[in-house]
């Protein structure tokens, strides 16, 4: 699937040169792409927040964008990198479970074991695959390498379950599966299962009541409200909802629907 666009997750920040690297490399063999980068700020080694962010950032990429995550604390170790297709998409990412929640956007169609080697740069780092293999590989594919020169399909590759909220009565329990830049806690629980006047405990903090913006609280007070990607959030107005409350990747969030 011939493309035009890249779009880059990892956890490389922007102080070392990595994401420049990379780019450097997929533009050296494919001129004229256009690089999206999405964040380079997942949490270092934090696989799960990768995933998350990969799915909720799909909807919002150009048809046919090409996706390099690269979240890969066993880069080295023997894992695979895969190449995996869904309808309107693609992806390049170690096997350690980043793709692992595509599924929730659109439906990944066929997996390949990316072993090529005659598509890697010369000399492969055993802890930067991201530029000697996953880059050199995306431009060949953005170029129109036929799907069968990247590698064998692949039947079984690493997944980790997606976190559905489990809903009895008008309880529902639900996790933080990621706390972004402004120490917001993002929750797996979206607003079908919710009303405007739950009542929400996490970590021990009760908040009562949806509220619609950032701003709808004074200052220093927390809330609860449906962020930007559709899930249930915390955060403290112009605050650190999760440094100031203790709350992490993994936190249990528990919402009571009110009957009234």
């Amino acid at each position: 699937m011939k493309t035009k666009f890249i779009a880059l997750l990892s956890d490389f920040g922007t102080n070392d040169p990595f994401v420049g690297t990379m780019k450097g490399v997929i533009l050296a063999k494919a001129p004229g792409l256009t690089i999206i980068d999405i964040t380079h700020q997942i949490p270092p080694q934090d696989i799960q927040a990768a995933a998350f962010y990969l799915m909720a950032a799909m909807p919002y990429m150009p048809k046919s964008t090409l996706f390099i995550t690269v979240v890969d604390p066993t880069v080295g170790m023997g894992r695979g990198i895969l190449w995996a297709k869904t309808r309107n998409h693609q992806f390049i990412a170690p096997d350690n479970g980043i793709l692992s929640w595509v599924d929730e956007r659109e439906k990944i169609k066929e997996v390949r074991f990316i072993n090529n080697s005659a598509l890697f740069l010369p000399r492969i780092s055993s802890t930067f695959h991201g530029r000697d293999i996953m880059a050199p590989v995306a431009a060949a594919i953005a170029k129109g390498l036929p799907e069968k020169n990247i590698g064998p399909v692949l039947r079984d590759y690493r997944k980790f379950p997606y976190p559905r909220p489990e809903k009895t009565g008008n309880r529902v329990m639900g996790k933080v599966i990621a706390v972004d830049h402004f120490g917001n806690a993002i929750t797996n629980i979206t607003q079908q299962y919710l009303s405007a006047k739950s009542i929400f405990t996490v970590s021990d903090r009760l908040v009562k009541g949806l509220k619609l913006t950032y701003a709808s609280v004074t200052e220093g007070e927390p809330l609860a409200l449906i962020g930007s990607f559709g899930f249930l959030e915390f955060s403290i107005r112009n605050g650190n909802f999760a440094k100031a409350f203790g709350v992490k990747a993994g936190s249990d969030v528990e919402a009571i629907m009110s009957l009234d």
